[in-house]
């Protein structure tokens, strides 16, 4: 299948440039850092005040940096870091209508959600056992959408979206008008939900969310605080190593998807040829 050989073939080309990946996994570690600095400074001197506002912009900066250097890198097979720096402010700019998109619903299915409250839980004392609960179906089927929408679906929207950005000059893509734009957001969609999109983002998603999510959090006790402690430290790299690659793959491959669906012009019918007049 294309999806899977584009995919792997994705994979096997940034593992043998490690140039590359030596650069990604630098933007990726400086983000972590930051992130993490941010999270821990506390807000009680203005010193500290002023750095958690450095780092409210330092840090969406520093994401779309490594989204850019990704799709720049897959495009042009190097880094052009002027390029890059001007495709991320892009990047940025269209995140936020999705984000807003993504905060209506959030909103509207916690507000729908309250009209089917899930029943209370039984309590029970020893010696007796609780029961178990029957299924509650609408908490269940509104956790799914939750899933959907904000794990698969918006996301696919947004990296198309910033594919579309980073590959064409947005001042002439404003030019044609509204009916333009929303032409060029319908085929944006139809590219992100795709059959061959869906597979190889949730491809992607085995190496980037599921295995570091497994490595983390599957109970392991070790016998000794130094091996505790080394098996922490190895955890916490190969949940790096597997989020960086597989994210960079999953990037990389809709970029080569999105760029050969485009490139490849649909067929045309030849016009029916007029009959040949018979001679006089």
């Amino acid at each position: 299948m294309i999806t899977l050989r584009t995919f792997f073939n994705s994979a096997r080309a940034l593992l043998g440039n490690l140039r590359a990946l030596a650069i990604f996994a630098a933007l990726y570690a400086v983000l972590l850092v930051s992130l993490y600095a941010f999270i821990a400074t506390r807000e009680a001197t203005v010193w500290q005040v002023a750095v958690t506002l450095f780092l409210l912009v330092v840090v969406p900066l520093e994401f779309f940096v490594l989204q850019s250097a990704i799709l720049n890198r897959s495009r042009h097979a190097k880094f052009v870091w002027g390029q890059i720096l001007r495709d991320a402010l892009k990047l940025a700019v269209v995140t936020i209508p999705v984000l807003l998109v993504a905060w209506a619903l959030w909103a509207l299915l916690n507000k729908w959600q309250i009209r089917y409250p899930a029943p209370p839980p039984q309590i029970a004392f020893p010696p007796s056992a609780p029961k178990i609960q029957p299924t509650h179906w609408p908490s269940l089927l509104f956790a799914t959408v939750r899933c959907l929408l904000f794990g698969v679906a918006l996301p696919l929207a947004a990296i198309h979206m910033w594919i579309e950005v980073s590959s064409r000059d947005v001042r002439s893509a404003l030019s044609g008008g509204g009916k333009a734009i929303l032409k060029c957001l319908g085929n944006v969609f139809a590219r992100a939900f795709a059959f061959d999109s869906v597979l190889t983002y949730a491809l992607g998603l085995i190496f980037f969310f599921v295995i570091p999510y497994a490595v983390l959090l599957i109970p392991f006790s070790p016998k000794g605080h130094k091996t505790d402690f080394a098996v922490f430290i190895a955890r916490l790299v190969l949940a790096f190593v597997f989020t960086l690659i597989g994210w960079t793959v999953t990037l990389t491959a809709l970029t080569r998807e999105n760029t050969e669906s485009v490139a490849t012009p649909a067929p045309k019918t030849a016009p029916d040829a007029p009959p040949a007049e018979a001679p006089a």
